[in-house]
């Protein structure tokens, strides 16, 4: 087989969580094939090799030679002498993961009765006799999802072990997930899963404090941090809850969020969600305002009234809420300050750890060039007691997200 993967100046551009990893793609025939490539694009981006399998059907609507051109390898449509079903997914296969999308009510019915007759069946159930993990995502119209037949048969799969990754209803009708959806579901399927299981609460973005109805108290997070140590525990197989106040960037839609804008809105939404939840790690990223003004203005008062004579009054702590509200729970604190030594910083850190306030400590400087507030990378301290001093970066803040979580990870093994 002809591979073109030097066409791939993509490859790894995203992340290398998926560097050394094999994943098959098996598209039927849906017109959302036409949305294939995004997905292996995206996969390629975070370091896969990927290799297409089509039906017959999918071939008239995607065209083989723009998925050679997607992936750098030409796709199989029929199997040959080569055996291609055992070299992929048979027990010593290439492949660490099959990917079945768009999935057709016709296919989805011949896995669930074990029927091959195409290379993507028999590829599909190759992989489930080894064992290889095999994500579905349907393709199909609304009625045909709702179809009895076509539900029972999904069930099948599910029982079999596949995943299956929900459709969504996008103006009026029923569509594949998101490309970069079911890229993070494989990200998460192939990931260290070293959270499996475990609940993870994180605080994000900055809070706002009103003195009237257009003029507040705030700072320059733009929750950027947050929503990538989200994304990364979500990988790493955590159930993830993001209190997030008004940020700048936008969540990952797979993330369950829960908006705030001011202190107490946060510190509601973080008590009731510890009652809820039970979480086994609080990651306490955001930039909570640490004043409000004392009075609030119903109405916004007239420039020619002159300017306001500010009584502030502190906020409560959203980290000691965390902490009592979570007592079981790892509480990763940080701690922006206006430092040019790390000594200083560390200075600023150390109460938070000496108090038991939190487990491990984050502290970074705002005041360095390029980093910090509003900024795409960082430098961090990550304090423990009693445990030496980690330093990480500077870097970008999406390659950050990755070590910081081994770093909460080593505080306590489960």
């Amino acid at each position: 087989m002809q591979d073109w993967t030097h066409l791939q100046d993509i490859e790894g551009t995203l992340s290398d969580h998926l560097a050394h990893r094999l994943v098959a793609i098996a598209v039927s025939g849906s017109i959302a094939c036409v949305e294939i490539h995004r997905v292996a694009r995206t996969l390629v981006r975070h370091g896969a090799k990927v290799q297409f399998f089509l039906t017959r059907a999918a071939t008239e609507l995607v065209s083989p030679t723009a998925l050679t051109w997607c992936t750098g390898r030409e796709p199989i449509t029929s199997l040959t002498g080569r055996c291609e079903h055992l070299e992929f997914f048979g027990e010593r296969g290439c492949a660490d993961l099959l990917l079945l999308a768009p999935a057709t009510a016709n296919t989805v019915a011949k896995v669930a009765m074990g029927l091959d007759d195409n290379v993507v069946t028999t590829c599909v159930t190759t992989a489930l006799g080894t064992g290889i993990p095999v994500l579905c995502a349907p393709g199909m119209h609304e009625p045909m999802m709702k179809n009895p037949a076509v539900r029972a048969n999904f069930q099948r799969l599910r029982d079999f072990g596949v995943e299956v990754l929900e459709s969504r209803l996008s103006e009026g009708k029923q569509k594949m997930m998101d490309s970069k959806e079911i890229a993070a579901r494989v990200l998460r399927r192939l990931g260290p899963g070293d959270l499996n299981g475990k609940k993870v609460l994180i605080t994000g973005g900055p809070t706002r404090e009103f003195l009237d109805p257009a003029r507040c108290i705030t700072n320059p997070s733009s929750g950027l941090t947050a929503c990538l140590l989200a994304e990364e525990a979500y990988r790493r197989g955590g159930e993830v809850t993001l209190v997030y106040g008004p940020g700048k960037f936008e969540p990952a839609p797979w993330i369950r969020v829960e908006r705030v804008v001011s202190c107490a809105e946060m510190s509601r939404a973080v008590e009731a969600l510890c009652r809820e939840l039970c979480p086994d790690f609080c990651v306490a990223t955001a930039a909570v305002s640490d004043f409000r003004p004392l009075s609030f203005e119903p109405q916004k008062r007239p420039t020619s009234e002159g300017g306001f004579a500010l009584q502030l009054e502190p906020t409560p702590k959203v980290l000691s809420l965390l902490r009592s509200g979570a007592p079981g729970a790892t509480v990763v604190a940080f701690k922006a300050g206006s430092c040019d030594r790390d000594e200083e910083l560390l200075e600023l850190m150390n109460p938070y750890l000496d108090s038991a306030r939190a487990d491990l400590v984050v502290g970074n400087s705002v005041t360095q060039p390029g980093m910090g507030f509003d900024s795409l990378s960082n430098r961090y301290l990550v304090a423990r007691k009693d445990q030496p001093l980690v330093r990480l970066g500077p870097a970008l803040k999406s390659e950050l997200a990755a070590p910081l979580w081994d770093e909460i990870l080593s505080f306590k093994t489960y």
